[in-house]
């Protein structure tokens, strides 16, 4: 056979091929998408969508092939073009499956993890995708290599040691990546959760990244924690179990006040600021709580609790509270002593009994101040 039938062989072949990728695809596709309007899951749109542009390129790669290998003018590098068709095949057939694997995901993403009841699976499916995309590229790459006759043993071991200087260059990133998986899977913490790190900084969540989380604090700026300080740490959630939470505002007052009378004032005053307050600042439906702690040094000190709707409610309604306290106590000549000191001190030569000293303001109380004092020799 001459070389001119050969050529037009071979541009029919390649011409065969064209016209099949450019007419037999789009009526496939179409007939496909038909058939999948008419279920109730996207799945198969998304397939559908995932394949076509691999088919096309699967039938258009064929027939340059086939075209190629149709006349004699190759024949002696034939093992090439074999090779290089398999490899060109393998490439496509790793493009396709990395395109359904996506495919798979987004339809997960939609349909699925939204009936899961937890935001779990939708935040490790970006991580997943990359996982399973890296995947699919490593294994198809090492076939197409192990196509071209490349031995991998001496690669894999190279990429061994490589990947252990690549692992403790990169030892704070990939704790910050694992522990920023561990934050995402364990669901203690979301976006808009107003937490506090043991020793460290507080604010609200606004931000969960792979590598850190982002805070922002009551002053307005933002705090970058890194994920693996996160986990190591002790956090507390305000918006665990619920944003509500109870406020703990101590006071105290004078020896000579009469303490019942003192119980009922502080209850009513916490009553008139919790329906003051809107809702959005006090939970009206708890019953403020009165509890008398300690004898103190100056003061018979106590302890009032309400509830606040969150983190910020805490703010004005404490604020709230002590102005109006303070207002009251004053109205019901209740006092609430500075810190004193009682001196007992000897009497005067030749007088009978003792003397007792006035009470003296101290700006700095000891923790223990002394009842009485040693005899004057």
């Amino acid at each position: 056979m001459s070389l001119a039938w050969q050529a037009a062989i071979a541009g029919i072949i390649l011409g065969s091929a064209i016209a099949i990728a450019l007419l037999i695809h789009p009526a496939l596709t179409r007939i496909g998408k038909r058939i999948a309007a008419k279920t109730t899951t996207t799945l198969d749109d998304l397939l559908i969508d995932a394949v076509s542009r691999p088919l096309f390129l699967f039938i258009l790669v064929h027939g340059f092939f086939l075209a190629l290998t149709s006349t004699a003018l190759l024949d002696r590098w034939q093992m090439y073009v074999n090779k290089a068709w398999l490899s060109t095949s393998l490439l496509i057939l790793v493009y396709g499956l990395q395109k359904v694997a996506k495919a798979v995901l987004i339809w997960y993403g939609g349909e699925i993890a939204n009936k899961t009841g937890s935001s779990v699976d939708e935040k490790l499916l970006p991580l997943v995708r990359r996982v399973v995309t890296g995947l699919i590229y490593v294994i198809g790459g090492l076939m197409i290599l192990d196509n071209l006759g490349i031995k991998l043993s001496p690669l894999i071991a190279g990429l061994g040691l490589g990947g252990l200087a690549v692992a403790l260059a990169l030892q704070a990133t990939l704790s910050n990546l694992l522990a920023g998986a561990s934050v995402v899977a364990d669901g203690s913490i979301s976006v808009g959760d107003f937490i506090e790190i043991q020793d460290g900084p507080s604010g609200t969540v606004v931000d969960i990244s792979w590598r850190t989380t982002k805070l922002q604090a009551i002053a307005g700026n933002l705090i970058i924690v890194p994920n693996n300080r996160l986990v190591d740490s002790i956090v507390t959630n305000y918006q665990s179990p619920t944003p509500a939470l109870n406020v703990f505002i101590s006071c105290g007052v004078s020896y000579q006040s009469n303490l019942d009378h003192v119980e009922r004032t502080c209850l009513e005053v916490a009553k008139e600021v919790i329906q003051h307050l809107p809702t959005s600042v006090a939970v009206r439906e708890f019953q403020p709580l009165f509890w008398f702690r300690e004898f103190g040094d100056s003061n018979v000190n106590f302890m009032v609790v309400l509830r606040a709707t969150d983190r910020a409610g805490t703010f004005p309604l404490t604020h709230e509270f002590i102005k109006r306290l303070h207002a009251r106590f004053a109205q019901e000549g209740i006092e609430i002593n500075y810190p004193v000191r009682k001196l007992v001190y000897a009497p005067a030569d030749g007088a009978g009994g003792q003397e007792e000293g006035v009470a003296l303001t101290s700006p700095t109380p000891p923790l223990r101040p002394p009842l009485s004092a040693p005899p004057v020799p």
